[in-house]
């Protein structure tokens, strides 16, 4: 899989994390998305919460009824010819299809609108779903979706930063100190 650049312009962004989580592998989704020029593909269709590397297909949230906007240019996630469906999910339906083109979204979305859903594959690896770890984004002509295999829980939480930064800082004073007193001996003796 290729990493594709955000551009610039973008309005809005839907972001998907995709992580391993003890040995669940774990979903979570959120965003809004601007569909101005993309055309409906279809509507009406059920989504559910699935991984299809066969044709690029990541959906997340509950099963509900959606909208196929095609339009999108991305990666290709893979080529695992088997469909995984969500043992759990919750929340909006949606997500991406490489193979299509496409964004799925809920048949009632209206563009700009907030989205959130999650889903859960338990008893799963990133292997077994066929889904290779990295950043993937897809971009429509006013929006992009991001999706992030196995690398959200890499980003260290603010509190982490702020933690890491103090340890630095100690180490950095407690050198100091150690370099000051070593030349106050020198100048006595």
């Amino acid at each position: 899989m290729a990493a594709v650049a955000l551009p610039a312009a973008a309005q809005a962004a839907i972001t998907i994390n995709v992580d391993q989580i003890g040995s669940s592998v774990v979903l979570n989704g959120s965003g809004m998305f601007d569909t101005a020029g993309l055309k409906v593909y279809s509507s009406g269709n059920q989504g559910s919460p699935t991984i299809n590397p066969a044709f690029g297909v990541v959906q997340t949230g509950a099963s509900a009824p959606i909208t196929i906007f095609t339009g999108l240019s991305g990666p290709i996630l893979g080529y695992k010819q088997s469909v995984q469906r969500a043992t759990a999910a919750s929340g909006d339906v949606f997500g991406v299809s490489q193979y299509l083109g496409a964004i799925y979204l809920p048949t009632d979305y209206l563009s700009g609108a907030a989205l959130s859903g999650t889903s859960t594959y338990v008893n799963s690896t990133f292997a077994s779903l066929g889904l290779t770890p990295g950043q993937y984004v897809f971009r429509s002509p006013a929006d992009t979706v991001t999706l992030n295999i196995g690398l959200a829980s890499a980003v260290p939480e603010p509190a982490t930063w702020a933690m890491m930064l103090l340890g630095v800082g100690g180490i950095g004073s407690s050198m100091r100190r150690r370099k000051n007193a070593a030349r106050r001996t020198a100048a006595f003796n």
